[in-house]
């Protein structure tokens, strides 16, 4: 693995004037932060009232030998080797992007509002989507069937343009594996949860109606209510197989998580993944057996977020409380503080991948050299034009 790592974090709480995250150049060999960059803020983050995460921070990483892409709430930014600017990539689907596969015709992209993963080429053309929507076994597995069916044809981008309900699985995790990709489904509220969370964004769909834009009428605002509503009932995290051929298949499952797990990759013959709920990072067989997990530090809570394999059963992982990374080592049953990162109890890492050794070292000013944005239209194919956004 690579010396040297690009770190995204995500600042919680952080208002509408503060920066909302950071991206880091960090050395493993001098285990310290050599450089560090305020992201760039959504444009529509001041209509986005969810105080812990929303339009906020930097999201996913990943790289080919030429290209890395550095992924925002709601694009992508491509730099070549040299860490020019060569392109910035959008699209209406990219509502709350979370994580990224990168692959050499493009970028695989979940997205937790559209409830969509993405493949977009390197030109901005849609290449894929895919849904939950689109397969009534999963949804019926899921206990979703009720609210499967076509997705609303709005900008995901906007939260003023998000349906009442939305968010239904939290796709937060896009990975390769043997027989295709693997999914992390976050968040699966159950279906009291979601009652309750209509029922108490019944007052804002009341006002919506009324035309009134207040902060309650907002639909963004009931993906906290979900979380308010699952204290009081139950959700399930998910690992979903979408093979190159065939349906879709749940292939883990943790029933009982207050808040999302993140980062399923796989791992020799293993699932492993950030056991958010829990702070611990695991691993598993594909049928459940041979189970270890290690506790990540923090208080109260590391908030465990952020991968990156080492080889073997070592990898690294991001905290809150403190922002850090730590090195885990699954057959030692132990982790290492690596290094830390910041000291505001608020922010924690978001995204951690290594820089090939192909690329330089970026400039002071990462953004400087912007490329003109490409974003492909809600009803455009794999042959749209894409157009500036």
């Amino acid at each position: 693995m690579s010396d040297t790592l690009l770190v995204t974090s995500i600042v919680r709480v952080s208002g509408s004037g503060e920066t909302s995250g950071f991206v880091r150049w960090v050395s493993r060999k001098e285990r310290r932060v050599l450089k560090t960059w305020p992201i760039l803020e959504s444009r529509f983050r001041q209509y986005d009232p969810n105080p812990r995460g929303g339009l906020r921070g930097g999201r996913g990483l990943g790289c080919t030998a030429d290209r890395f892409v550095i992924a925002m709430t709601d694009r992508l930014y491509v730099f070549d080797r040299q860490w020019k600017q060569v392109a910035e990539l959008s699209h209406p689907l990219f509502g709350e992007v979370h994580d990224i596969l990168v692959e050499p015709d493009g970028v695989w992209v979940t997205a937790t509002a559209s409830d969509a993963l993405i493949k977009l080429g390197w030109d901005g053309r849609l290449l894929r989507s895919w849904s939950w929507r689109k397969d009534s076994r999963l949804a019926e597995a899921m206990g979703l069937a009720a609210w499967a069916g076509e997705a609303a044809e709005v900008d995901y981008r906007d939260p003023r343009q998000l349906p009442p309900l939305y968010d239904f699985v939290h796709i937060n995790s896009v990975a390769r594996a043997p027989e295709g990709l693997l999914l992390s489904f976050g968040f699966v509220a159950s279906g009291a949860t979601r009652r309750l969370q209509s029922l108490l964004g019944l007052p804002g769909r009341v006002l919506k109606g009324m035309g009134m834009d207040t902060r309650l009428a907002r639909p963004s605002r009931m993906f906290a209510m979900r979380f308010l509503g699952a204290r009081y009932s139950s959700a399930t995290w998910l690992g979903v197989l979408l093979p190159d051929d065939g349906p879709a298949r749940i292939v883990a499952r943790q029933e009982g998580v207050k808040i999302p797990n993140h980062n399923l990759i796989w791992n020799e013959d293993a699932l492993v993944f950030n056991d958010t709920h829990s702070s611990q990072l695991v691993s598993q067989k594909l049928d459940g057996s041979g189970r270890r997990q290690v506790d990540v530090p923090g208080t109260p809570r590391a908030f465990a977020r952020g991968l990156a394999p080492l080889g073997g059963q070592r990898f690294l992982v991001g905290s809150q409380c403190p922002t850090a990374l730590y090195e885990v080592d699954l057959h030692e049953g132990r982790s290492e503080l690596l290094c830390k990162l910041g000291d505001n109890v608020h922010e924690c890492v978001y995204a951690v991948h290594a820089v090939p050794d192909t690329f330089g070292e970026p400039p002071e000013q990462l953004w400087s050299s912007a490329a003109p944005p490409v974003d492909v239209g809600v009803d455009a194919g794999p042959r749209a034009v894409a157009v500036g956004s």
